[in-house]
């Protein structure tokens, strides 16, 4: 009796087991990640619907090794599969798996997943394991989209900032000379003056202009005569100190202003300008000099009443016979 009641109810355990796949099936093929069941020996034995799709798998898939059937587009094993590879590491020491690949999926194409693999167990020994597959194909692109549209923000950024400078530089920039323009030279001056004020620091201005530059342009041009300005404003540049800076004040004039600067340093200065001027070779048979007016600040005195003085100074050498400096 005792022995076909056992009968009786293996029919009823089948039953049941098989009610239990179906639900699992079920389960497995509502969830939007590939799912993969493997033996032992990585040979497979279920799949959901999602990682039928996602590797263009029909029902041929059951009983293959998972190695034969998941592959690299070029048709190599993918490394985790190898016989050696971690896959059958880690069901070999029942440990989780997880990373990254780039796999062939579906009408060949390629696809890059994330994957987690789960040993599988029954009665404390590992019999398989379940792999996740989640596919992370547009979101790779998306990342590579929207570091290419940073690189791109940041290339546009570097040139913005780049033609901004640019911008800034004309601003106060003269067009020909390279100096400082009028405007520019001013407000730099008024800041130093400032300076000189709160500080009582010296503060020292030359004022000079080219003699008889109108002579130049009526005789040779004003190409030429814009090639004496450009020559002028270099030899400035070569005979201040990094700390000074000289501007062009108008015409043939030209301003330098030299911070922490006294009376005695500033003619020396001008002088210098002077003769490195007197001594150029033009391409006409011509002398350039200079007559300049050199003030120093004192205390009390405005920007412009600075600037009064040294021009007042600098038509003194015009009219004791220019190519001179006064102070």
């Amino acid at each position: 009796m005792g022995a076909k009641k056992e009968n009786r109810s293996d029919p009823d355990l089948v039953e049941r087991l098989g009610h239990e796949r179906d639900r699992l099936l079920r389960i497995l093929d509502a969830l939007n990640d590939g799912v993969i069941v493997v033996d032992r020996d990585t040979v497979i034995t279920c799949a959901n619907q999602a990682a039928c799709i996602m590797l263009s798998w029909n029902h041929d898939y059951l009983g293959r090794r998972l190695e034969k059937a998941l592959h690299c587009c070029d048709g190599s094993t993918l490394p985790f599969l190898e016989s050696n590879g971690s896959l059958a590491r880690s069901i070999c020491q029942g440990r989780m798996l997880s990373g990254m690949e780039k796999i062939c999926g579906k009408v060949k194409t390629g696809l890059t997943v994330d994957y987690l693999i789960t040993p599988l167990s029954e009665a404390d020994e590992v019999v398989g394991a379940a792999i996740i597959l989640n596919n992370i194909t547009e979101r790779i692109m998306a990342e590579g989209a929207l570091g290419e549209a940073n690189k791109r923000l940041q290339r546009l950024n570097v040139e913005l900032k780049r033609k901004n400078k640019r911008l800034q530089e004309i601003s106060v920039t003269d067009s020909l000379t390279k100096l400082y323009n009028h405007r520019h030279i001013i407000e730099r001056l008024q800041e130093h003056v400032s300076t000189a004020k709160r500080y009582q620091r010296d503060l020292t201005v030359i004022m000079l202009d080219i003699d008889f530059f109108k002579k130049v342009n009526d005789a040779y041009g004003h190409p030429f005569g814009d090639k004496v300005l450009e020559q002028v404003a270099t030899t400035l540049r070569e005979e201040i100190r990094a700390a000074d800076i000289a501007g062009r004040y108008g015409g043939e004039e030209f301003l330098v202003v030299m911070p922490e600067t006294g009376l005695v340093e500033g003619l020396n200065t001008a002088e210098r300008i002077r003769l490195a001027l007197e001594g150029l070779t033009w391409q006409h048979p011509i002398t350039v000099t200079i007559s300049a007016g050199v003030a120093t600040w004192q205390k009390g005195e405005t920007t412009s009443e600075l600037i009064t003085r040294a021009d007042a100074l600098l038509y003194r050498a015009k009219e004791g016979g220019r190519n001179q400096v006064r102070g």
